[in-house]
């Protein structure tokens, strides 16, 4: 064994046998070998090859078998070789005590266990072993800086590849079965990788990124497809495209994770960054929203991977996301409507495939002694209306309240409570006489919980437009919570009018979400 270890590191000190091994390697001390020596198992296999016992060849190597780079294992290197009996069966008796690994094989088809013998159980038996096709195994390692490739070295079954330079790598013709991988940089003699992975039979295994043993507690990584990114509503996709993804409790770990998200890495499955922006990242409500370009529609077939945790990681240089992406299509993908009113009806227009759900327009008239509210809707004062040909229809309501009574406007936007703490702004078109409060709430929570801008009206008869930003939310009256509390609760838009006689509202849109954050 010493001899192929050598092959790949000539100067390969001994004690590197303990550095990417398991513990049955190596440093027994000859006390412990003779005591081994004195005691023996047996291997009971019975292979089959569909229905039938099967002629199949075998051979056992120690678990933490090597070879060099030209994947030779020389004969005597086998502890134990051999074929089935006529029956099918492998049985090897006055089997060493040890960890160790047998690779079966007809043809095309093989099969590998991992076993260990000693004095607690000394045999080793599968009674029904059936052949499978052989599989493949890919995946990539982080280079070290002064590192062209690595060896990917899978122990005990005298299999090696070698790494192009971005460190991916490719294995085929694999038996089936759980086999632990090792990976060693070209030029160094350190392990900076390893892994467990279960072969498949007739298919790829993509294992993504392999982590060195270091770092492989710290590391939390999540394996998605891009087109579980693609909503019905982005089709058909066209390239470079914009893709959201979102986590919360119930696929990230924020505690595995930077207080800022800075160590968040995505790979595709060969190793390669794909360009991403963290929009918001927030530990403390569990949530984060990151944009990434899809620059070539064969991508959507691969399987990509979110990493967080190592604590090399370096944050990623800002990128334009955005380069060459149609105006109309960044429209698309950061904007909702929510009403224009051209349709005339008493739903909002909502894009499909969100709800559209009726607006309503209520009377809350408060009696000050007991500090109770009366609601009454407004539907012969409430109308949507043609105002003229530059804006089409609005909503127009007649009224004549002074606060504390208001006139309540507003539509429920979503089913759900979603996280727009990405959102830009909420834009509204307004023709007003009195004061005024745009308002993003939940009606879900007992707390009813309110962000809201207040302003006064500045004419009847011009259109002014209202941008309000998430810090523009600052109006407290009535024990409202403000923006920080209310993004990840959000149900319902609403207007809140009074100390006036006219309220006309038209174009309502909000800007820096899209119809995922709706659903």
């Amino acid at each position: 064994m010493m001899k192929s270890l050598l092959k790949i590191f000539p100067a390969l000190p001994l004690v590197f046998l303990g550095a990417c091994t398991n513990s049955d390697m190596a440093g027994g001390t000859t006390e412990t070998e003779n005591t081994f020596a004195q005691e023996t198992g047996y291997v009971s296999i019975q292979v089959y090859s569909g229905k039938e016992p099967a002629k199949a060849s075998y051979r056992v190597l120690p678990s933490w078998f090597v070879t060099d780079s030209t994947g030779n294992v020389d004969a005597n290197d086998f502890l134990y070789a051999g074929e089935t009996d006529s029956l099918g069966k492998i049985r090897i008796d006055n089997h060493k005590i040890g960890s160790y690994t047998i690779q079966i094989e007809q043809g095309d088809s093989a099969l590998v266990y991992q076993y260990t013998l000693n004095g607690l159980s000394k045999n080793f038996s599968v009674p029904k072993a059936f052949l499978k096709k052989k599989g493949t195994v890919n995946g990539w390692v982080s280079l070290p800086d002064s590192a062209k490739y690595a060896w990917i070295n899978f122990e005990g079954i005298g299999r090696v590849a070698k790494t192009d330079s971005l460190g991916f790598f490719v294995a085929n013709g694999l038996p089936v079965g759980q086999v632990s991988i090792k990976s060693w940089s070209g030029d160094d003699t350190e392990c900076i990788a390893d892994a467990k992975v279960a072969v498949p039979t007739a298919d790829t295994l993509r294992i993504g990124h392999l982590i060195s043993p270091a770092k492989s507690g710290l590391v939390q990584r999540l394996d998605f497809k891009p087109t579980d990114l693609v909503s019905d509503w982005m089709r058909p996709l066209s390239v470079p495209f914009i893709l959201t993804l979102r986590l919360d409790s119930t696929n990230f770990d924020f505690t595995k994770a930077r207080d800022d998200g800075s160590d968040v890495m995505l790979y595709t499955s060969n190793g390669t960054t794909v360009p991403m922006q963290i929009e918001n990242w927030d530990p403390d409500i569990r949530s984060a929203v990151i944009s990434i370009r899809l620059e070539d529609l064969a991508d959507t077939l691969d399987i990509w991977s979110l990493e967080s945790g190592n604590p090399d990681a370096v944050a990623p240089e800002k990128v334009d996301l955005w380069e060459g992406i149609s105006d109309s299509l960044w429209y698309e993908l950061n904007t909702v409507e929510v009403f224009n009113f051209e349709s005339g009806s008493i739903f909002s227009d909502l894009p499909s495939p969100l709800r559209k759900d009726a607006w309503y327009a209520q009377l809350h008239k408060k009696d000050t002694l007991t500090d109770s509210v009366t609601v009454s809707y407004l539907s012969s004062n409430a109308s949507v209306t043609t105002v003229d040909s530059r804006m089409g229809k609005a909503m127009h309501i007649d009224y004549a309240v002074d606060y504390p009574d208001i006139v309540v406007f507003g539509t429920r936007l979503t089913r759900h409570q979603h996280d727009w703490s990405r959102m830009d702004s909420l834009v509204v078109w307004m023709r007003t006489d009195g004061d005024f409060e745009i308002i993003l709430e939940s009606l879900d929570d007992p707390l009813n919980y309110k962000a809201s801008y207040k302003g006064t009206g500045k004419s009847l008869i011009e259109w002014t437009r209202y941008c309000i930003k998430p810090e523009d939310f600052t109006y407290k009256i009535r024990e409202y919570h403000g923006w920080e509390l209310v993004r990840n609760r959000i149900t319902n838009f609403t207007v809140f009018s009074y100390n006036g006689t006219e309220t006309w509202i038209d174009a309502v849109r909000i800007y820096g979400i899209n119809r995922d954050d709706l659903r």
